[in-house]
């Protein structure tokens, strides 16, 4: 296992490793031209490190994660889609594991994902909120260049973007798979279906047959709260949670998958109950009724349970699939 303390990034640019073999569904169309200029420059924004010196907190956020370590925390989440809220239960780190070490932005790497968090809004904006659930980026790049809208993404941006998809997880305190290899991956019309109502779409098969029958089984109370998020959709999520914990990427990787790690991307869904609210995004969710069917039933066999592996919080809601 890479220690903590070692940030390692891999290789600059879009470096292609070949995607995982049973993940068919999925295939790569990257545009050279869109990226071309991206792969061959050096890199123009400072790479993301640990904070210096003694981990002594100096922001509100990371101050409220090292008091309630193990506890609620709970970011800034005015105006955030449900999609977008966490209420982090940070998992519990064992006594013998060593201290988190803290992966800090820089202020131009801040300055960047503020703007690719802007821009992203604007392409959802524009392509719709279930589009963008499963646009791919090859697909964003085209229309983020081509529609005044939305803007071409800048060198700086993309730099950013490359950055974050290659970084090695484990350096941030993420210790799943990376199920998504290729930035390109993308979503095919063919292997999908949309939820009505939802503004969600689900894989055809497991994920999609699984849901028809949690609905059979629990009646309309049970509602799809979050289906496939391809890896543009994580990005968004995912940056702008590390500009609500003030640019701390590890604190971030407890409350939502770092782009690529995401078991959505392939699969798994989140449900709640219907007319719960944001709850349906806290631990408060599995002492609903519904929870407990879905246990009895044997609908849920919780990927991040409490104190998981992963290094992630605790997600009773999260139904997996693969």
């Amino acid at each position: 296992m890479i220690s903590r303390r070692s940030f390692i990034a891999i290789g600059g640019g879009l470096a292609a490793s070949l995607y995982a073999a049973g993940h068919s569904r999925y295939r790569s169309a990257v545009e050279p031209a869109a990226i071309s200029a991206a792969q061959t420059r050096q890199s123009a924004v400072p790479r993301i490190s640990p904070a210096p010196g003694p981990q002594t907190p100096s922001t509100p956020a990371e101050t409220a994660y090292r008091q309630t370590a193990g506890a609620d925390y709970s970011a800034p989440i005015s105006g955030l889609h449900p999609d977008e809220f966490v209420l982090d239960r940070v998992a519990a780190i064992e006594q013998s594991q060593a201290p988190r070490i803290d992966i800090i932005a820089t202020e131009a790497q801040r300055q960047s994902i503020d703007a690719v968090v802007a821009r992203l809004r604007r392409l959802q904006n524009y392509v719709g909120y279930g589009n963008f659930n499963i646009i791919g980026w090859d697909q964003s790049l085209k229309v983020a260049r081509d529609h005044d809208k939305v803007g071409a993404f800048t060198p700086a941006e993309l730099e950013l973007i490359e950055e974050v998809f290659s970084t090695n997880a484990q350096s941030l305190g993420f210790y799943g798979e990376k199920v998504i290899t290729q930035l390109s991956a993308t979503i095919l019309q063919r292997d999908i279906l949309k939820v009505p109502g939802t503004g969600h779409f689900l894989f055809k098969g497991a994920a999609a047959d699984t849901y028809v029958k949690i609905q059979r089984d629990l009646g309309d109370s049970v509602l799809l709260t979050s289906g496939i998020r391809s890896v543009v959709k994580q990005f968004y999520l995912y940056l702008n949670k590390v500009r609500k914990v003030d640019g701390n990427l590890s604190l971030a990787s407890y409350s939502l998958a770092p782009p690529g790690h995401s078991y959505h991307a392939i699969g798994d869904f989140d449900v709640g109950k219907k007319g719960f609210g944001l709850k349906n995004f806290s631990a408060e969710f599995a002492q609903t009724d519904e929870f407990k069917r879905l246990i009895d039933l044997g609908y849920l066999d919780i990927r991040y349970t409490q104190k998981n592996p992963f290094g992630v919080r605790y997600e009773p809601w999260h139904i997996k699939i693969v």
